[in-house]
């Protein structure tokens, strides 16, 4: 289990709405470090309940997950919050900036949490990551003010500002025209060379697919591995 940043074994997961559902049962996912993973499956077969589980924001009923070495059924909310905050950023199907505040103060978001407080080498990734977006000289704009790719990329930049060990994408090219969503699907594959970051994106579209290192697809409450890059 040591080589694998994600472990997930014999998982199952049910809702109560207000019947029993089981979304999961004996699902099993094991992920190195810097793979690009693929998640497909029909509307409700349960992918962004994985990534949330991935994503420490749900624990399953039963089964082993590790995530980076760790037992998250064993820890508490708090300790969850922090363990998400320190090793893995979200990338959100719909950009979830706060329009009050100017890209430059959203990137930083996520560092106000980890430190309550701001100090030069903060606000120094901050603008680099907007550099490497190509977005600095926009930092002081305001999410209303720029273009819905920028928007996403202000997200991304946001979701590295932590220096995450771990993304996890819910449809990161929806409601994107198709230049943008590829140039967006290019950026994250360079985001996985620069920053050796491992990535876990759902989609519906297969045409961002040849990003992935595997592919899987939740069928009958299981995981299907059905692509592999040699």
């Amino acid at each position: 289990m040591g080589t694998y940043q994600i472990y997930l074994e014999n998982i199952k997961k049910t809702y109560k709405d207000p019947k029993e559902l089981v979304v999961f049962e004996n699902l099993c996912l094991k992920i190195i470090e810097s793979e690009i993973v693929a998640i497909i499956g029909p509307s409700g077969s349960g992918k962004t309940t994985l990534l949330n589980l991935i994503g420490v924001i749900d624990n399953p009923d039963e089964g082993t997950i590790e995530i980076l070495g760790k037992d998250i059924r064993n820890l508490n909310e708090n300790e969850k919050a922090n363990f998400r905050n320190e090793n893995i950023g979200f990338i959100f199907q719909m950009p979830h900036l706060v329009n009050e505040l100017t890209i430059f103060e959203n990137v930083l978001i996520p560092s106000l949490i980890k430190y309550k407080f701001l100090n030069g080498n903060v606000k120094k990734r901050a603008i680099e990551l907007l550099e490497y977006m190509e977005l600095a000289q926009k930092k002081d704009n305001f999410p209303f003010e720029i273009s819905g790719g920028e928007r996403r990329r202000v997200e991304i930049a946001r979701a590295l500002m932590n220096s995450p060990k771990i993304i996890i994408a819910d449809e990161p090219t929806a409601n994107l025209d198709p230049n943008l969503k590829f140039s967006i699907m290019d950026l994250i594959y360079k985001i996985r060379k620069d920053f050796k970051t491992t990535i876990i994106f759902s989609t519906h579209d297969y045409e961002i697919l040849k990003y992935a290192d595997k592919i899987y697809k939740i069928e009958n409450r299981k995981l299907k591995l059905i692509s592999e890059e040699n």
